[in-house]
């Protein structure tokens, strides 16, 4: 069974990176999620910096106040932001572990 169904016009553009175009779509597919997640990573590492710790210490310490008003609209807009890119971090790995599983 196939994983992705391409249409002839891309099958036959991706049909010369190798013998199955599905399998090549799939790995190119891949590729690009791991772009994704190094993007995602360096963000969180930005706000790791930013902050100098890690999300833990960081929520730990907005929600015990040691980081000033935990309301306050950058704080919230940097918690908000490193928890999506927590969140995006987790489901772009375990999409890739399956990806690899089948490859």
């Amino acid at each position: 069974m196939s994983l992705i169904k391409i249409e002839p016009a891309l099958r036959d553009m991706i049909h010369g990176l190798g013998s199955d175009p599905e399998m090549e779509a799939v790995k190119i597919f891949n590729m690009g999620l791991k772009e994704l997640l190094r993007e995602c990573e360096e963000e969180i590492i930005k706000l790791e910096i930013k902050y100098g710790m890690s999300h833990e210490e960081f929520k730990s310490k907005l929600d015990s106040g040691e980081l000033g008003d935990p309301f306050s609209y950058p704080l919230e807009k940097d918690a908000m932001l490193w928890e999506d890119l927590i969140s995006e971090k987790w489901l772009r790995l375990r999409i890739i572990r399956q990806l690899e599983g089948r490859l």
